[in-house]
């Protein structure tokens, strides 16, 4: 044990082009064929098989630290519980994009693009929000509370996705109106809602605008994590932290 922990190498801290996971696609009025579909629901699975490997992860971590309230632990915390919940939202839109793309009939695929929307919607709210007042209780505003506790890479590569984000909110209503519609039942308006036509190629377009915005706050976060365990690391290499 104390030869592993003696070999421990400090995590890299990586400089992402944050810009690319924000670039606008336009729609090419393409749909999509039978090949594409499976092809896009096989990116899916594997795509959502790759991140639920983090959620046990993240879990026992904030079931180990509890009643830890120190400096170090409530920043990990912080951490931890927003990489959950990036790791989440990714995994949910990705879980209703697939069965909108294999729902074989008309109204189970209005369905699934009405709760697809409803994701996109409070995903965003929750990240980054609209304004003032959700933007107060979103986990980003979480994440600015602990960022003097980081060197100046990560509070950099804060301002550049909080410059990235502010765009987004304000790019689009991100489907507020379908959201609003898909959970307060409004039947007469949700029926009209759901008429609109189906077009699965700009959906999957939709849904892929919410994913790159947490693929790009997810990369960040493993910096910041990397940070938390590079602190650990110079204290046990230092003498100043013991293996118990």
């Amino acid at each position: 044990m104390n030869e592993d922990l003696d070999n421990l190498q400090y995590s890299n801290i990586w400089d992402y082009n944050y810009a690319n996971f924000f670039k606008e696609t336009q729609y090419n009025n393409r749909t999509l064929s039978d090949e594409e579909r499976r092809q896009f629901i096989d990116v899916i699975n594997e795509t959502i098989s790759r991140y639920l490997e983090g959620l046990p992860l993240s879990q026992n971590t904030l079931q180990s630290i509890k009643g830890k309230h120190d400096e170090y632990h409530e920043a990990e915390r912080t951490v931890v519980s927003v990489m959950q919940f990036v790791l989440i939202t990714m995994i949910d839109s990705m879980v209703a994009s697939k069965y909108f793309l294999m729902a074989d009939k008309d109204y189970d695929k209005r369905f699934m693009r009405g709760k697809l929307m409803v994701i996109l919607n409070e995903g965003f709210k929750r990240l980054y929000g609209f304004d003032e007042k959700t933007h107060k209780k979103s986990e980003w505003d979480r994440l600015l509370l602990i960022m003097r506790y980081f060197p100046e890479i990560i509070n950099r590569q804060y301002q550049e996705l909080t410059f990235h984000l502010e765009r987004q909110a304000k790019s689009s209503s991100w489907w507020k109106e379908e959201r609003n519609l898909e959970t307060h039942l409004d039947t007469e308006k949700l029926y009209v809602s759901r008429q609109e036509e189906i077009i699965e190629r700009k959906v999957m377009m939709d849904s892929m605008k919410l994913f790159n915005t947490l693929l790009a706050v997810n990369h960040f976060l493993t910096n910041v994590h990397a940070c938390l365990f590079n602190f650990l690391v110079g204290k046990y290499k230092r003498g100043e932290l013991k293996d118990e």
